[in-house]
């Protein structure tokens, strides 16, 4: 691998975060939904989150430093780089479809609004949170395309711990707060069709 072939992969990975934070300025709404305040529903997953982007975003260009990310083994080859770039834009449409459905309801932390109802289409009528599968996406992607092995289990592993314990927060209060949740619930699995 070349230092710039490897390098121009790990920026266009950054380029692909960066196009995550563009899409959450442009489409998440004013007021509740853009607040940072947390409810105890929360559970402290929204600085679970924070903290694993802080994370996961400064960690591949260390990780590609050390001595054993060097080894053939450890290093992903170039079209494992390519795929992750293709994986990140999945995972933005992803991310901007289910914001799209969600509309005022897509809020930065766990919340329900007074109006709020279920919503089940779009990205919605198969799973209960596309939103975070893009986010999923968008950081495995991010992983793949830094040609760090190292990276790439780092990062995926910790947004997956992050995201499942979110996840399992959310539901708890949507299944409390939300009319017809549970009914919806009992029809959609969480992230994947069919497996989870």
């Amino acid at each position: 691998m070349t230092k710039t072939g490897g390098t121009g992969f790990l920026l266009a990975g950054y380029a692909g975060v960066g196009g995550m934070f563009a899409l959450e300025r442009v489409l998440r709404g004013k007021g509740n939904a853009a607040s940072m305040d947390a409810s105890g529903d929360d559970q402290h997953t929204t600085r679970d989150i924070t903290a694993a982007i802080a994370i996961a975003a400064t960690a591949p260009p260390i990780l590609r430093l050390l001595p054993f990310a060097r080894l053939p083994l450890c290093l992903l080859p170039g079209p494992f780089a390519a795929i992750g770039l293709g994986v990140q834009l999945a995972g933005l449409a992803t991310r901007a479809w289910s914001m799209r459905s969600l509309g005022s309801f897509y809020s930065r932390t766990l919340r329900v609004e007074r109006e709020q109802h279920v919503v089940d289409t779009g990205p919605y009528r198969w799973v209960r949170h596309p939103g975070y599968a893009g986010s999923l996406l968008v950081w495995a992607g991010f992983a793949l395309a830094s040609r760090s092995l190292p990276a790439l289990v780092l990062v995926t592993g910790l947004f997956s711990a992050v995201y499942r314990r979110r996840i399992l927060a959310e539901e708890m209060l949507l299944r409390r707060d939300l009319p017809g949740y549970v009914t919806y619930s009992e029809n959609t699995d969480r992230l994947v069709p069919h497996v989870w």
